[in-house]
């Protein structure tokens, strides 16, 4: 039966042994693989040791120091604005005007650092020619008789001076503050203003009318006697320090001004002036001579009310002449009275005790010590101009040096004018 069943299917029953022999291989196949499976390690090297040769090194013979550069931080410059407190400024418009250059508001001046990318440079000012940069501005005018000597141009040239220096004032920023001072001979020194005040139309025409009457010639003669109403006399006697032993001329406005903390001055003055103390009484003179001396000064006296009356007669503006200066225009040869022995001041003294006031007054105001003396002068806050009113042939040699060599110690400017004629030519256009 059996061998009857395996001879019907003989070919059945040779694909079931070749197909139990393909699995069995299979599966051994899949065990030898798996078995075999070897998890390789990572390398590791081994650094051999390596002998270099070692050299000696030699000695320095010559030592040599080597410095280090330390670089100094550069400092930026800042601009601090001070706002100025109960006061009602108007909305106002940046215009070029004469005279006045820049301004808050002008983004192509010259301001400090990199302010002019921001609209805000120093306010700039000129006058006669000399042209300053400052948010306070001083100026000092002379009064004195010689300031109106034909020479320089007479009453004619002294008005047109006191008519520019309104105008100048006139055409600034009325966000710039200023003062006016004016000083006489042996009358001491007056201000208009206590302090800086803005400059605005009001305060200007207060300025107009306190210099017009000012050495117009009148009954009431010259000086600061003459001036209009307002104003107070300068005076106290913290207004000198080391190395002066006293002010006057226009050394004592000046020191007013460094105690108003002025960035920029200007001096309009016929000379050097009395900047001096005396070391010693004048030598006694015998009485004849005096007896003399005096009778040509009422002779010279009556020349010049002669001369006078007859300018008046042509609708001219008179002569001024004053003191020994009456003697020596009419008798140049007459002997005068022998003088007192006197210091004169030089300009780096006068230079070093602006700086020191300047400096003192800063203290007194920030509680900060400031700088004093003319280390860093060129650096300093304060400029100082001179404009000097000369004779037609030219300025006296010693007041044109020492005028020169204190402008550039106060980091200014100075400049001659000689005559009516050169001051008609550095007013500012209208």
């Amino acid at each position: 039966m059996k061998k009857r069943y395996f001879a019907k299917h003989a070919k059945s029953s040779a694909a079931l042994v070749s197909l139990g022999i393909h699995a069995l291989l299979i599966v051994v196949a899949l065990s030898f693989v798996a078995v075999t499976v070897i998890q390789k390690e990572e390398p590791k090297f081994e650094a051999k040791p390596v002998n270099r040769p070692k050299m000696n090194l030699r000695k320095l013979q010559v030592p040599v120091n080597i410095k280090k550069k330390v670089q100094k931080p550069k400092l930026r410059k800042r601009i601090v604005v001070q706002p100025k407190m109960n006061q009602t400024m108007p909305d106002i418009k940046m215009p070029e005007i004469s005279g006045v250059k820049g301004g808050l508001g002008n983004a192509a001046g010259d301001g400090l650092g990199g302010a002019g990318a921001l609209g805000f440079s120093m306010p700039e000012i000129e006058l006669f020619g000399i042209k300053g940069k400052g948010e306070k501005i001083f100026i000092i005018l002379d009064s004195t008789p010689w300031m109106m000597y034909d020479e320089l141009g007479g009453i004619p040239a002294y008005t047109l001076i006191k008519q520019e220096l309104v105008k100048i004032l006139g055409n600034l920023n009325p966000t710039v503050v200023f003062n006016v001072a004016v000083f006489g001979h042996q009358t001491g020194s007056y201000t208009l203003f206590p302090g800086m005040v803005p400059a605005t139309d009001a305060n200007v025409k207060k300025v107009e009318e306190w210099l017009q009457p000012l050495n117009a010639v009148k009954a009431g003669g010259y000086g600061t006697k003459t001036l209009g109403p307002g104003g107070k006399k300068i005076e106290g006697t913290d207004l000198v320090v080391e190395p002066l032993k006293n002010v006057n001329h226009w050394s004592e406005p000046a020191m007013f001004a460094m105690q108003q903390q002025a960035d920029t001055v200007f001096i309009l003055a016929h000379g050097w002036g009395h900047l001096v103390y005396e070391k010693a009484p004048a030598k006694p003179w015998s009485e004849s001579k005096m007896v003399r001396f005096r009778e040509t000064q009422k002779k010279a006296k009556e020349k010049l009310d002669e001369e006078n009356r007859k300018r008046a007669a042509n609708g001219q503006p008179q002569r001024v002449l004053v003191g020994w200066g009456i003697v020596r225009a009419y008798f140049p040869n007459e002997e005068l009275p022998p003088q007192p022995e006197r210091y004169w001041y030089t300009p780096r003294e006068m230079a070093e005790a602006f700086l020191k006031q300047r400096a003192l007054a800063e203290q007194k105001a920030k509680g900060v010590p400031g700088k004093s003396g003319l280390r860093g002068t060129k650096k300093s806050k304060v400029s100082m101009n001179v404009v000097q009113f000369v004779p037609k042939e030219g300025a006296d040699q010693k007041d044109e040096e020492r005028f020169k060599q204190f402008t550039g110690l106060m980091n200014g400017e100075y400049r001659a004018l000689p005559g009516l004629e050169a001051i008609q030519s550095a007013v500012s256009p209208d």
